[in-house]
């Protein structure tokens, strides 16, 4: 874990405010705490936010008035930070209820297992990479064992996300995920539906998998064959969805947005609730055959805010009744900086643990031939391959580390939204810019440091 000197400085002021019989034991226990903190927002360095908040959650309640007048002497209002202390809290809490791999703390990892598919989706394509040679079952194994053994001596996990391609065309799908059953590991599938049988989703039930992703892009059956360039995509995936339940799997339906589906976004999240499964909304991104169609299929500007405004809507409706503790890693990781401030302290920190681009904090990819992406979207850039190398080398390594501190070019970099945001998709910014660290050109707030929309 980081601290950068101005931390440092503000540690060192904060424990020479102790008296000294305490201070020897305060230390460690503020340093150890400001880094689990840390390790919550899915950090890899400590802010002074994490040191403040840490500071009221090991400061019993019979001191805090004193520990309050001594941060005034040194010019730090302290009601957000015991306010934030209390919330991070009772949202901790809720970890325990949604369980496994949505806590904090936990690194998912897009695992493409093949360039095969069964459809030809408008908007991807893998098989235009070549149907290049797959890894054994063994290699992959290999795989998993360096990046889990790597983030077990940093006190994380993984949870490894079974992708394409299509995952289910593989013939040792089922050792695959019989395999992380047996070693405890979490994991997950993403899937079509289209091969997701009674024995598949047995097999995953037997394994303990963490979710099933199924992708769901219409409510209508022949907008679905339209998108996803096969008939039968919609009963498939409808198919899927009910099987995954049957075995008891949480289910997360990804739908891909885009001009054809643009109009039936509220259809959506209505359909696959009355399911019981959870809907998660993701702007198509301008790569593969996307590039090929995107006059006819990409979202204009102003499509792209109307639909961050329409996700930012339900987020906050969902996290004022309670459930911001899992929307982190399924609704709102990618949807700033399209969107407004929270408007209280709940708001943000309900956001704050998992918002903005993850990339290489909570969320990465691994190619077919092991190439590390920093985002689960394949990117052009790269850091490494966890074939070829210790996971540990790529995670030192100092693109990943600029990365994931957001240390983001342009108007991003003195933004007052980037701690939140990220600087947004960075494989959008990527492929819109040729920058992994460019600023995102669809981005509507300027560098003001208001929340005012930006007028274009």
């Amino acid at each position: 874990m980081e601290w950068n000197k101005e931390i440092e400085d503000l540690y060192t002021k904060i424990t020479d405010l102790t008296p000294e019989g305490f201070r020897a034991s305060v230390k460690p226990m503020l340093r150890e705490a400001a880094e689990k903190t840390a390790t919550l927002r899915n950090s890899g360095f400590v802010s002074k936010d994490d040191l403040l908040s840490a500071l009221f959650e090991i400061t019993p309640d019979a001191f805090q008035p004193t520990v309050v007048a001594d941060l005034k002497t040194i010019g730090i209002d302290t009601d957000r930070y015991i306010k934030l202390s209390e919330i991070r809290q009772k949202f901790a809490r809720t970890w325990d209820e949604v369980g496994g791999a949505w806590a904090p703390g936990v690194y998912h990892f897009t695992m493409y297992l093949s360039d095969r598919c069964n459809q030809k989706c408008i908007h991807c394509a893998a098989e235009l990479m070549g149907n290049r040679p797959e890894f054994s079952t063994e290699e992959w194994i290999q795989i998993i064992e360096n990046v889990e053994q790597t983030l077990r001596k940093r006190g994380r996990r993984g949870c490894y996300i079974w992708f394409g391609g299509e995952p289910t065309l593989r013939k040792d799908i089922k050792e695959l995920i019989k395999y992380c059953g047996e070693k405890g590991y979490y994991q997950a599938i993403s899937t079509n539906g289209m091969l997701f049988d009674e024995e598949l989703a047995r097999v995953c039930a037997d394994a303990k998998m963490h979710h099933v992703f199924i992708s769901y892009d219409s409510v209508y059956p022949e907008r679905a064959a339209k998108i996803r360039g096969v008939p039968k995509a919609h009963e498939a995936a409808e198919k899927a969805i009910k099987l995954a339940l049957k075995y008891g799997h949480l289910v997360i339906c990804t739908a891909t947005v885009q001009e054809e589906n643009f109009d039936e976004l509220e259809e959506i999240k209505k359909r696959l609730d009355s399911f019981g499964a959870i809907p998660y909304f993701r702007a198509v991104i301008k790569q593969r055959t996307a590039e090929i169609n995107w006059n006819d299929i990409g979202l204009s500007y102003e499509k792209f805010r109307q639909f961050y405004d329409f996700k930012f809507k339900h987020v906050v409706d969902a996290i004022r009744k309670g459930e911001g503790s899992f929307l982190n890693k399924v609704y709102t990781y990618d949807m700033v900086p399209f969107m407004e401030c929270p408007r209280n302290d709940e708001e943000l920190t309900a956001l704050e643990w998992g918002v903005g681009c993850q990339a290489c904090r909570s969320v990465s990819g691994i190619d077919v031939n092991g190439d590390f992406f920093p985002c689960d979207y394949p990117s052009k850039l790269t850091l490494g391959n966890v074939f070829k190398q210790d996971f540990e080398e790529i995670m030192e390594s100092e693109m990943f580390k600029t990365i994931r501190d957001r240390n983001i070019k342009g108007k991003c970099s003195t933004c007052h939204h980037l701690d939140m945001c990220g600087g947004g998709c960075r494989v959008h910014a990527e492929n819109e810019t040729g920058d992994f660290l460019a600023a995102l050109p669809f981005c509507w707030h300027e560098d003001d440091h208001t929340h005012q929309t930006v007028k274009r």
